[in-house]
């Protein structure tokens, strides 16, 4: 292999990952730069720019709405910055570190990721990195968004985010919100105060709408909490032959239907696959160096790969994620070995 003709630390990481390398040792045949200096350069400067909410956000399909998430990833070691233990049913190991994702969603296309961000815990927060509660990070989140004037048509959120603070700034900001609630919510129903799963049992499957695109059965709901009424959707799905129910919340008017309203979040479910693409794929949460600006530029640049992926599939449809990865990687390679093809599936500001 030849070295590079093009110095950009960035495009070199982003083919590495797109060619699922994901030690510095693997990082060095496609870059000018030693293991050891990569390693710095990476903790120096941020690669981010305020353009790129923006500049991703215009890969959206009209209509897409914000779906925002954590993602667990294992810790490489106890002596990197940033350490800290997260419980995870999920992870491996309860040591760990999270980032905060954000994608817009719509039903039928692929999401296209906005930002993926290290979540600092509070006993390693510092003036660069502050620690912020999930529903703060939400709220940066979207303000960050709007600031970037991303179009939006609503949120799509877990509870953990916040179920009234969640409400409250959604209509401050004329923003709908979606929301999954927890069957101990205690919500006014009729005049009535009762947990969320108390109402479920009034409203059994055999009471509900069935939704034959999805196999869910459905019951729409006014309700009321402090912050001010809004609609419950109690969800009946089977998992393995039994009726389960989960509850949404909604603060979308009634022109919006409750199609409208499941669709958008089994579209939220994208963001989840592609947490899934980028661990095992891009080498999200693989990154040894020691520093938080490290581990953020390392997942910038997995952000970066992954629309690399994302231009693929679009300009082949119906082409697997792997083969989608495969492609990129051919293209980004030959720019970054040879510095010919720059309409290349990469960032062009790096």
């Amino acid at each position: 292999m030849t070295m590079p003709r093009i110095p950009s630390l960035p495009h070199s990481i982003i083919t590495a990952q797109l060619n699922r390398v994901t030690s510095l040792s693997g990082l060095v045949p496609y870059s000018t730069l030693r293991k050891s200096a990569i390693s710095k350069e990476m903790a120096r400067d941020s690669f981010a720019s305020t353009e790129d909410l923006q500049r991703r956000a215009r890969n959206a399909p009209s209509g897409a709405f914000l779906a925002i998430d954590f993602v667990m990833v294992p810790h490489a070691g106890r002596t990197m910055e940033g350490v800290n233990d997260h419980y995870s049913g999920q992870a491996q190991t309860r040591l760990g570190h999270q980032f905060t994702s954000a994608a817009l969603v719509r039903f039928g296309e692929d999401p296209v990721l906005l930002l993926e961000r290290f979540k600092v815990s509070q006993p390693l927060e510092t003036t660069c990195y502050p620690y912020r509660t999930a529903t703060q990070e939400m709220i940066h989140v979207v303000q960050d968004c709007l600031a970037a004037d991303v179009p939006m048509a609503g949120l799509l959120l877990y509870g953990e985010f916040g179920r009234d603070a969640a409400v409250t700034f959604s209509r401050e900001h004329q923003i709908p919100v979606l929301i999954r609630a927890k069957a101990n919510m205690t919500v006014q129903f009729e005049g009535e105060s009762l947990t969320l799963g108390a109402l479920s049992r009034q409203f059994p499957p055999e009471r509900c709408h069935l939704y034959a695109e999805f196999g869910w059965r459905v019951r729409r709901l006014p309700v009321a909490r402090e912050v001010g009424g809004f609609d419950v959707l109690i969800v009946w799905r089977k998992v393995h032959g039994e009726w389960t129910r989960f509850f949404l919340f909604s603060t979308f008017g009634d022109d919006v239907t409750v199609r409208s309203l499941l669709r958008a979040w089994k579209a939220r479910w994208g963001i989840e696959v592609i947490h899934r693409f980028f661990k095992q794929n891009l080498g999200l949460g693989r990154c040894h160096c020691r520093t938080i600006q490290a581990q953020e530029n390392w997942v910038w640049c997995v952000v970066e790969a992954f629309h690399a992926v994302l231009r693929v599939r679009r300009e082949v449809p119906g082409m697997t994620w792997r083969a989608a990865q495969r492609q990129a990687a051919q293209h980004a390679e030959k720019y970054v070995l040879t510095g010919m093809d720059q309409d290349v599936l990469l960032l062009k500001a790096a």
